[in-house]
């Protein structure tokens, strides 16, 4: 059987005749660090770090000087990476090495004998290896191998994890709130890491949040009637006498894997010339008092946009109105582009001077091709979270992180009584609607609910944590929430073996969150 060596996705005993002398060492390079002081026996030990670890394995070609030049060009070609790539042993088939090519690459032409011998070197600048797999722990298979996650009758959650590799490593910790909480604390051997408030209380004010709408507790939108006919809130002159509504549809994502989509789009753009297209409407319910209109008001919601072909165009909005129809603000996506594939995220306001505030380009397709300056990273089958926040004249879009906000005076005491869906198209273009704009999920609230009932929490019951303790970075409903991270606390990292990690919340939420943990082993 051949010995399998694979490098950046490349089997390099395909290449070569075999493998002569493989040297990988155990371990890593130890440095020691001793004390400047010398004791009559010695010097004192202060501590010790691992350095960049190297390996070398020899190769034989066997053959005639043309089958050389070629094993020179391939080689040259797999060796020839900007950043460590995979380095994978066949007889270590679950540990991967992140490795670089090192110094000069060697490789000796016997002509007499017909052979050529040679040395790769590799640089594995970290020093150590990853698992090939990601171990997963959830309420699914605790109590096995990885460990086990004890829910408590206090809200809190015990967690015992087994790392099986030889090195400390990060963990992904996803926590689903099962009840509104505004505090997580976790705790590790390794550390401690806060988020929210610890003081965050519920129920003692007489200011709350009423969700008003949520596409969970109506998935096909079915509250959303048609405003076919009305005039657009936003564009002068667009057509509205379109369809749009509900739909699953089956498609091929990018990566070739077979998906369904649902949610609202355009199903017929009209009979209008020029552009136009269909809209729905919902009118906002009254909040718990009774009350219709929301001046302070918050919207979250997750588009996809995907062109299929270049020069496809359209247009997706989420327009907010007052109780006279007259727009306040929008969010959405336009592509006039009708050769190419460039689109732009629009941030539309309404008041005294009513106009499109920003636009900012992004490349309509599905997030593949990730080198690419304007790639697609917001609105692709994958992601799509965005929100939208009217805090009396403050109005707020959220893209790529964060949140871009301008003062509208004029909309200080304004109340949003509508949301309305638009998918518009140019009836002139050839090349037709962009294959996908669909709005997958919406749901709002109005904030500041002059009552004696809950406070808005920051985790509200159904929403979702995940802390990347590695990067740090932490989100709520795939939202960036880094500023909820508690001053003086940080990421941890687990040790090797058997250890624990606490959970707790808010004081008074005693339903504990659902818990999944997911890491790589690292690997000496």
């Amino acid at each position: 059987m051949t010995f399998s060596v694979n490098y950046n996705g490349v089997e390099l005993s395909e290449l070569v005749s075999g493998f002569t002398a493989i040297d990988r060492g155990f371990g890593s390079v130890w440095n020691n660090t001793l004390s400047n002081q010398v004791a009559r026996y010695g010097q004192s030990f202060v501590k010790n770090t691992l350095s960049a670890k190297k390996i070398t394995i020899t190769i034989r070609k066997s053959g005639i000087p043309s089958d050389w030049i070629a094993l020179r060009k391939e080689l040259a070609k797999v060796l020839d990476v900007n950043e460590p790539a995979p380095l994978i042993f066949g007889d270590e088939p679950n540990k991967v090495w992140y490795a670089v090519a090192d110094g000069t690459q060697a490789l000796s032409e016997d002509i007499s004998n017909l052979v050529a011998t040679g040395t790769l070197t590799f640089i594995v600048p970290e020093g150590h290896a990853y698992s090939t797999y990601t171990n997963v722990l959830n309420s699914d298979n605790s109590g096995g191998v990885d460990g086990s996650i004890t829910p408590n009758d206090d809200g809190s959650v015990d967690i015992t994890i087994n790392n099986q590799g030889t090195l400390p490593t990060w963990i992904d910790l996803k926590l689903t709130n099962n009840h509104d909480n505004g505090y997580f604390g976790i705790a590790g051997v390794n550390g401690s890491l806060e988020l929210g408030n610890r003081e965050e209380v519920d129920g003692v004010t007489i200011r709350h949040s009423d969700v008003l709408y949520d596409s969970k507790t109506d998935p096909k939108f079915s509250k959303f009637v048609s405003a076919a006919g009305q005039p657009h809130p936003e564009w002068a002159g667009a057509g509205t006498n379109g369809t749009i509504g509900y739909q699953e549809y089956n498609y091929k994502s990018s990566n070739g894997q077979q998906k369904t989509m649902k949610g609202v789009k355009l199903i017929n753009p009209g009979s209008q010339t020029g552009f136009r297209g269909g809209m729905a409407e919902l009118v906002l319910p009254p909040d718990s008092n009774g009350d219709s209109g929301a001046v302070n008001f918050y919207a979250w919601f997750r588009l996809f946009t995907w062109t299929t072909a270049l020069g496809q165009t359209g247009v997706m909005q989420i327009l907010f109105t007052d109780k006279n129809d007259k727009f306040v603000a929008g969010y959405g996506t336009l592509k006039d582009d009708k050769t190419g594939n460039t689109g732009t995220v629009g941030f539309w306001i309404g008041g005294d001077k009513k106009r499109q505030w920003k636009h900012i380009p992004y490349v309509a397709n599905n997030g593949e091709q990730t080198g690419l300056k304007d790639n697609n990273t917001m609105l692709n089958d994958n992601r799509g979270q965005l929100d939208f926040a009217k805090q009396g004249a403050t109005l707020g879009f959220y893209w790529k992180g964060g949140h871009q906000t301008i003062v509208v005076p004029e909309l200080e005491d304004v109340a949003i009584h509508k949301v309305k869906f638009f998918f518009g198209n140019w009836s002139t273009n050839p090349r037709g609607t962009m294959t996908h704009m669909v709005i997958r999920d919406f749901w709002c609230r109005k904030d500041f609910v002059n009552t004696w009932n809950d406070l808005p929490n920051r985790y509200k019951n159904g929403s979702v944590v995940e802390i990347d303790m590695a990067s740090g970075n932490v989100s709520k409903d795939g939202i960036s929430a880094i500023t909820e991270v508690v001053n003086g606390t940080e990421p941890f990292s687990i040790p090797p073996g058997i250890s624990q990690i606490k959970i707790i919340q808010s004081s008074w939420n005693i339903t504990p969150p659902d818990v999944e943990i997911s890491w790589k082993e690292r690997i000496l």
